[in-house]
């Protein structure tokens, strides 16, 4: 098998996801073995197909009686606020965003302390692996509902009297330039779908094994430092992120 042909149980499982989009609640599907005929499969391929599509809940096996399709109640949806980010220019953040348009934005900080850099924060901050950095973990509400789980990494000593600031009720971004005076010039973002960790779905609320939003963030100075890596996961399956691009006019022929 090539690196590019998928294994046959992915194979079915997207025929059985299609054909199970077409069936109504409590509708029986053919039996393993006819299945199997029809898609043209071994009996272990087919239960590893079922299985994927079972452990997302839209079908449940009954011995007995077959497999039948479930249709899960429709998350509700919170119209008070748009479950994303918008990027532009301005760099307001988070928090400058949303209570801009007449949220309220509060935070609980888990954690704000000294850890030791994994890959990801030491590439982003100029360190070395397993070096020291101080991490803020908070998670976020928008309107009284959890909107995101949002971590923070700043080099050691660069923000001091940081640890003894309440962030529940303010900017991180307005904090910096008030107090230390840091602007962003630039931020560096990546996006990405990712299944949050047991940790992260518990602290989220989540239930279900859907890929979630992941947001990556590296704040630049003027002079191209970076003094801030951020990693945020959102509540909503459906969550969006928003760009703003500008021109720039070119000079020359």
């Amino acid at each position: 098998m090539s690196e590019s042909t998928p294994p046959k149980y992915r194979v079915v499982e997207r025929l059985l996801r299609a054909r199970i989009d077409r069936l109504d609640d409590g509708a029986l599907l053919p039996t393993e073995t006819q299945m199997c005929r029809e898609y043209g499969v071994s009996r272990i391929t087919m239960r590893r197909a079922i299985d994927e599509v079972a452990r997302d809940g839209l079908v449940t096996r009954h011995r007995g009686h077959g497999t039948k399709v479930n249709r899960p109640e429709p998350e509700p949806v919170d119209h008070r606020v748009e479950q994303g980010e918008h990027f532009d220019s301005t760099f307001t953040g988070f928090f400058g965003q949303l209570t801009g348009f007449g949220h309220h934005v509060h935070s609980d900080v888990l954690e704000l302390r000294p850890v030791r850099a994994n890959f990801a924060v030491a590439r982003a901050l100029g360190v070395e692996p397993h070096s020291e950095v101080l991490h803020m973990s908070r998670r976020r509400y928008v309107d009284g509902s959890v909107h995101q789980l949002s971590r923070t990494w700043f080099l050691i000593g660069q923000f001091p009297g940081i640890e003894d600031e309440d962030f529940s009720e303010q900017s991180l971004y307005g904090y910096l330039e008030k107090r230390h005076g840091v602007t962003i010039a630039k931020q560096n973002l990546s996006v990405a779908q990712v299944v949050p960790s047991r940790d992260d779905a518990r602290l989220l609320g989540i239930t279900d094994q859907r890929p979630r939003l992941s947001l990556s963030i590296t704040a630049l100075t003027s002079d191209g430092d970076s003094f801030l890596y951020g990693e945020s996961i959102f509540v909503s399956h459906d969550a969006h992120i928003y760009f703003t691009a500008t021109g720039q006019t070119l000079q020359g022929s």
